[in-house]
């Protein structure tokens, strides 16, 4: 009986040749896909469930998803001068992600994680906690 889709011959008795002469492409660092020019990056910030409510009030109020209003508060914090006070941070919370152009992510990284001399997620906490006082102050 032959078979529906012919093969070589050699493909038959060696099995293993066949799967060798497969176009198989594998990626090295010089066959690496592009950056886009305007990749964001993401800082996954844990909230606690209170605060997870009110960035959906206040989203809300603004017309935004939470993770749009997130990256907004950041950007926002990062842009003026604002002195940030210490506040508790537990890293188990549920987080929303900021999505930051690469501009603000090294803004972030350099001006805040390394002087204050904490991981990048309680820096972008610690910034975006005090936004939320601020901003619940002015919409209620």
């Amino acid at each position: 009986m032959k078979p529906l889709i012919p093969l070589s011959k050699n493909a038959l008795k060696n099995p293993k040749s066949f799967q060798e002469n497969l176009n198989v492409r594998k990626l090295t660092n010089e066959h690496t896909r592009k950056k886009r020019c305007d990749h964001k990056k993401d800082v996954k910030i844990p909230f606690n469930s209170e605060e997870r409510k009110l960035i959906k009030q206040l989203a809300k109020k603004r017309g935004l998803e939470p993770t749009p209003y997130c990256t907004y508060l950041l950007k926002k914090a990062l842009k003026g001068n604002y002195h940030f006070p210490e506040c508790s941070y537990d890293p188990k919370g549920q987080p929303y992600p900021a999505k930051l152009e690469e501009h603000y992510h090294d803004l972030l990284f350099n001006n805040y994680k390394v002087q204050w001399d904490c991981s990048l997620k309680k820096a972008a906490y610690r910034m975006v906690s005090y936004m939320l006082t601020v901003e619940s102050r002015e919409l209620f």
